[in-house]
């Protein structure tokens, strides 16, 4: 591990303390930028006293979600509803399962798709959730073969991350107007949601969203009112600092996101993934 003189030593043990509750891999001395740890200090090192400890201290809320744990994390979802005996699974006899993919997006490499792989997986296909129902796996090309739903049928839209809701809008209204699809036989289920976007999309579409994980923004719904102001203007100077473009100050849609996945999604906080004209890479890189 290496120190800089631009990051003191309070600071860098506070994020040795950070990664180590975190459970990330702290390197040895010969480690270069492949160690996460090491390009954090790299970041840091570009702000100053008051901007790092801000970062370090909404590192501390930060989830890191790696393609491995995708599985898992998917039965246990299924699992929880399975156990909150809903009825739009327990009266569902057939149930089609597809990846969330908004028409602009057809034909591009979408972590959903990811999600909808691991679904077939006999982990998954023989949950407690699905394991007395018909189930039907299509691809996005293949979803003019749902039409005329009967009441027991339900359609099943899956993701790893829902985060403004703008995709999953876009996806559902996509499906409702092609295929004439009631939207109270259509769900989300991902692995991860921001409250904002779940929100949204319930009320431009009436379509609920279930996530294993469900965050709300990391700064304006985290501190009282004099800290929340506070602290959105070191962000502010810290993006200033990073040269990032308005469209995505504090994340995508002002989303305040604090989570990276396969890949980080644009909602996180840039000084967690810009690395684009900087010197160096970013901590969670999105490249």
């Amino acid at each position: 591990m290496k120190t800089d003189k631009r990051l003191s030593a309070e600071n860098f043990m506070k994020l040795v303390e950070v990664f180590t509750a975190n459970e990330w891999e702290i390197p040895n001395e010969e480690a270069g930028m492949e160690s996460r740890f090491n390009r954090f200090c790299e970041r840091l090192c570009t702000l100053d006293a008051e901007e790092q400890r801000l970062v370090i201290e909404l590192t501390r809320r930060f989830t890191a979600i790696g393609g491995a744990e995708y599985p898992q994390l998917i039965l246990k979802l299924m699992n929880r509803l399975h156990s909150q005996k809903l009825p739009v699974f327990s009266e569902a006899g057939k149930v089609f399962i597809l990846p969330l993919i908004a028409p602009e997006d057809r034909g591009r490499t979408k972590s959903s798709s990811v999600v909808w792989y691991h679904c077939r997986e006999e982990l998954i296909r023989y949950s407690l959730l699905l394991a007395d129902k018909k189930v039907l796996y299509h691809d996005i090309e293949e979803a003019s073969q749902i039409k005329n739903l009967k009441t027991n049928e339900l359609v099943i839209l899956v993701d790893d991350f829902v985060g403004s809701g703008e995709t999953a809008v876009s996806a559902v209204n996509w499906f409702t107007d092609s295929f004439g699809t009631d939207p109270k036989q259509i769900i989300i289920l991902s692995i991860a949601a921001l409250e904002m976007g779940i929100d949204h999309v319930r009320q431009k579409t009436g379509v609920e969203i279930y996530a294993y994980y469900n965050f709300r923004k990391g700064i304006s719904d985290y501190y009282s009112d004099d800290q929340r102001v506070g602290c959105l203007r070191t962000m502010k100077g810290i993006e200033n600092k990073l040269k990032v473009s308005s469209k995505f100050r504090l994340g995508f849609a002002q989303s305040e996101a604090l989570i990276s996945l396969i890949r980080t999604p644009n909602n996180t906080f840039p000084v967690f993934w810009k690395s684009k004209d900087l010197p160096s890479p970013a901590p969670f890189s999105r490249d």
